[in-house]
């Protein structure tokens, strides 16, 4: 039985549009043509680092537990922030040391965090604005054939850890809550999980409550993108686990003038 291919993931702000990408595949395969490259996503908004925190929480679990996932969202390529490479028991993680894993740090899922100062296993010479291509796919291509990540660099406990937004008590009864990420459709993702929003309803004295959205109000929970009406906003449990703002074939952002880093309002009565 041959043996299975090491898989790397990819999570960018390069968008499709230039050859950044690209060059990052074929940095992996120069080095290992056997290696299985999944794209995550190339469409972070620009620098968010938040952004791509929160899309590799949703993605890192659903692959097998040897995979290498590279995050390269970098506002600071250039500067002395510290290439790292982390474990887990479900993978390992090659970033910039920005706070891109911070949902992996605030939920315990890294075991050991090291900054990857062997710069054999670097192209040369370093661009200075390039480090997806010339620290981070090398490094995936070299640990995808056997490099371990005691060859990369020592045990650190320094690095960044940004906070991660939650739902707050503003007044009594009234959360406010964040839009952490719109989709390609135009949903409104919030950080308002599915857990948190039945405790506190389930807390409330009538069980009812209200999401301000913009402009608009919303008092049901729906089981259903398509059971809105044209231009109606829904809130739905998202794929997620968090509460989502959506259109029924339509753009909740567009609707609300909303995007991510807004605010809503939760009233529980």
């Amino acid at each position: 039985m041959a043996a299975k291919k090491t898989i790397i993931t990819l999570t960018t702000d390069f968008g499709q549009k230039d050859h950044f990408v690209g060059v990052m595949k074929g940095v992996i395969l120069n080095i290992n043509p056997d290696v299985e490259i999944v794209d995550i996503s190339h469409e972070i908004f620009p620098h968010d680092v938040l952004q791509a925190a929160f899309t590799l929480r949703q993605a890192y679990s659903y692959f097998p537990a040897n995979t290498i996932h590279v995050v390269v969202v970098d506002p600071g390529v250039g500067t002395n922030r510290k290439p790292l490479a982390a474990s887990s028991e479900k993978g390992f993680f090659l970033a910039p040391d920005n706070g891109v894993l911070s949902y992996l740090f605030a939920e315990n899922v890294i075991n050991e965090v090291r900054e990857i100062t062997a710069d054999h296993y670097w192209l040369k010479p370093r661009s200075g604005t390039f480090d997806g291509r010339d620290i981070f796919a090398p490094v995936a291509a070299w640990m995808s054939k056997g490099v371990s990540l005691t060859s990369l660099g020592e045990i650190i406990s320094d690095y960044t850890a940004i906070d991660i937004p939650c739902p707050a008590l503003v007044q009594p009864g009234i959360w406010k809550c964040k839009i952490l990420a719109v989709d390609r459709f135009g949903n409104l993702i919030s950080n308002l999980t599915r857990e948190q929003f039945l405790s506190l309803l389930e807390s409330a004295e009538q069980k009812r409550f209200a999401f301000r959205v913009g402009e608009q109000t919303v008092s049901k929970i729906s089981q259903a993108y398509a059971e809105g009406q044209p231009n109606e906003v829904l809130a739905v449990f998202g794929s997620a686990g968090v509460v989502e703002f959506c259109v029924n074939q339509g753009n909740a952002a567009a609707v609300t003038s909303l995007q991510a880093g807004k605010d809503i309002l939760l009233k529980v009565i």
